[in-house]
């Protein structure tokens, strides 16, 4: 092989690898999330609002939040969320992440929280604060208004 079509090759094989490590892909940031939120008698609480907290440590930099008030039921529904980030954009926020030691997370994860005046509901299952940790791809909370 002559010196030019070797060097052709070699940018020809590089451009690859370049759209590889640029080209998008697609990822579930966070799930389809219905939230219901009670008192303390178990009766649905309107007007209240309701945040899902999202990041995925292993796509991005920064978290996000979406706040959406309850409707007559206490209901509310947050969409899924969805990113498109290279595999290069992917290594730097790991590394990112990786620098965190052992308080670094990896992945997507998402929790909800329910706010109004001085009580807090949040979504805790056998003792712990339940966090998406990237599926089920549908969620349903249970969120109890208590006095903080």
């Amino acid at each position: 092989m002559d010196k030019g079509k070797r060097l052709r090759s070699i940018y020809y094989i590089a451009g690859v690898v370049l759209i590889a490590l640029l080209w998008p892909t697609r990822s579930l940031d966070a799930p389809s999330w219905d939230v219901y939120v009670v008192d303390e008698s178990n009766q649905p609480v309107a007007k209240v609002l309701v945040r899902e907290s999202y990041q995925n440590y292993s796509a991005e930099l920064q978290g996000h939040e979406e706040d959406l008030y309850t409707d007559e039921t206490g209901h509310v529904h947050f969409s899924p969320k969805w990113i498109s980030v290279s595999f290069l954009m992917r290594l730097r926020a790991m590394a990112s992440s990786a620098n965190a030691g052992v308080h670094a997370s990896f992945g997507p994860r998402s929790y909800v929280t329910a706010f109004r005046g001085k009580e807090v509901g949040d979504d805790v299952r056998d003792g712990y604060l339940y966090q998406w940790q990237g599926s089920p791809s549908q969620v349903v909370s249970h969120l109890i208004l208590k006095r903080n």
